[in-house]
């Protein structure tokens, strides 16, 4: 019995200790100055700039994997220069790019005889009624949600939430 009494005195006695530091620790940063004084000497007075120039160096490529000892490849030593005229493109037409459509999202209407969904949508100011995979000037709805609508056009696939 006397053994595990003096066991709980000292374990007592470690864990008050323990807990004595953290709070003096703590409340010891209310009663103390933050106050650090500084001596102002001339550490920097008699400092030298140096310049550090910059190496230039121009790699080869390597011709032999130091690795695997293999060769990637070999040196090309031509003894002609073989001088050839540019060719020049012939009908080159730019791509004419147009610019995705102003698209608003108004909502779909669901009919109790049909079971095509049909949407409003407003394409460059102007208020289209359209059914699913139907095309308006080159725009082509795929999916139809409640709050949103795919649109492709182009080959360009948009999202467009509902306004």
């Amino acid at each position: 019995m006397d053994s595990k009494k003096t066991i709980n005195v000292i374990l007592i006695i470690v864990v008050l200790s323990l807990w004595g530091t953290v709070g003096y620790k703590y409340i010891d940063r209310f009663f103390t100055s933050d106050e650090i004084a500084y001596n102002m000497t001339d550490a920097y007075g008699n400092t030298t700039v140096s310049i550090i120039e910059k190496d230039t160096f121009d790699l080869q490529p390597l011709a032999k994997d130091p690795f695997l000892n293999k060769v990637l490849f070999k040196p090309v030593r031509s003894s002609k220069i073989v001088r050839t005229t540019p060719k020049v493109k012939i009908g080159v037409k730019p791509k004419v790019t147009t610019p995705f459509p102003m698209v608003h999202y108004f909502g779909y209407i669901k009919s109790k005889d049909k079971k095509e969904e049909l949407i409003l949508l407003k394409i460059n100011n102007r208020l289209e009624r359209v059914r699913l995979n139907s095309n308006v000037s080159g725009l082509v709805v795929k999916k139809i949600y409640k709050d949103s609508v795919i649109v492709i056009f182009n080959k360009e696939t948009k999202c467009f939430k509902k306004s």
